[in-house]
């Protein structure tokens, strides 16, 4: 089967009063990196040429150290995109306002897995505030929660050095809470994919572990987003990542159009290892896009 693929997001916006993107492998390459050449400016084409631009990241980063972040880069609020919201802002509004969970939280305590990254802001952002405390006896856990995996403050290349730590957590009978359920992001220089919590989650789940995602694909990040562009429906925002099981698939779910970029980014390592072909025939059906561009 033959596909197309289109250049630039630019080629297939016309339609749309919106787009919304993926952060990692869409516009930013990683810390060691920045942004992907041509992004700013594709960006600010977008917003001059009238669309609301939002961006929609599987970072546990609060938004507003993201917005500093790219600013420092050249990207500016208001003038590349206009708003920026990450899923561990969306968790901290979840467990400020003692939502409810969808387990027993009865003495409203965490336990970490793993340490806070050198390179990241300490997890403590997300629940500064909230009813619920880190306890380092993980008997005395209601949950657990994933921190930005590492050793030593070293990122992994392969999720299974973590299994043994795991295999310790799963016999406690407790959930895991996952706010990136991406499975691997780009770092370094040049950039890599990396272990995520998305990673961990999933070991954890295939060992029969309950898992709960605050994070792409779940619909309540999407329609969190969605409230920033109205009154624009689902129908009229262009979703834009690099990462079929996250952005594809959680875009669709709600009703958005959505496009995968081929050159960068997660899908771009795998059609680096399989061929174009092949990478987008190993993904499930859900998670196919409506378009396929080069780069954002």
């Amino acid at each position: 089967m033959s596909y197309k693929v289109f250049s630039k997001v630019e080629d297939i916006a016309a339609p749309f009063k919106g787009i919304l993107l993926d952060a990692y492998g869409v516009f930013w390459a990683g810390g060691s990196t920045g942004l992907i050449p041509g992004a700013k400016e594709a960006m600010r084409n977008l917003v001059l040429s009238g669309k609301t631009v939002g961006v929609l990241s599987n970072t546990t980063q609060r938004s507003q150290k993201e917005i500093d972040k790219v600013k420092a880069h050249g990207l500016i609020l208001g003038e590349h995109f206009h708003f920026y919201l990450t899923s561990g802002e969306i968790a901290k509004e979840m467990f400020g306002n003692d939502e409810k969970l969808p387990f027993s939280s009865t003495q409203k305590k965490f336990y970490l897995f793993g340490k806070p990254h050198p390179r990241f802001s300490s997890h403590k952002a997300i629940f500064e505030g909230s009813v619920y405390e880190e306890t380092n006896n993980p008997k005395e856990a209601d949950f657990i929660y994933i921190a930005i995996p590492h050793i030593d403050g070293e990122d992994q290349t392969d999720p299974k050095v973590f299994e043994k730590d795991l295999a310790e957590l799963k016999v406690l009978n407790i959930p895991m809470v996952c706010t990136n359920p991406d499975k691997f992001a780009h770092e370094g220089n040049p950039p890599r994919a990396v272990v995520r919590q998305g990673s961990i989650a999933a070991l954890f789940k295939e060992g029969g572990g309950e898992v709960v995602y605050m994070g792409k694909p779940e619909p309540i990040v999407f329609l969190k987003a969605m409230e920033r562009f109205l009154p624009c429906s689902p129908q009229e925002v262009l979703m834009v990542g690099d990462t079929p099981e996250t952005d594809i698939k959680g875009a669709k779910k709600i009703g958005m159009k959505t496009a995968l970029i081929t050159e960068t980014g997660i899908m771009a390592d795998r059609i680096g290892q399989m061929g174009f072909s092949k990478a987008v025939e190993a993904c499930l059906p859900e998670d196919l896009p409506d378009f396929f561009i080069e780069r954002l």
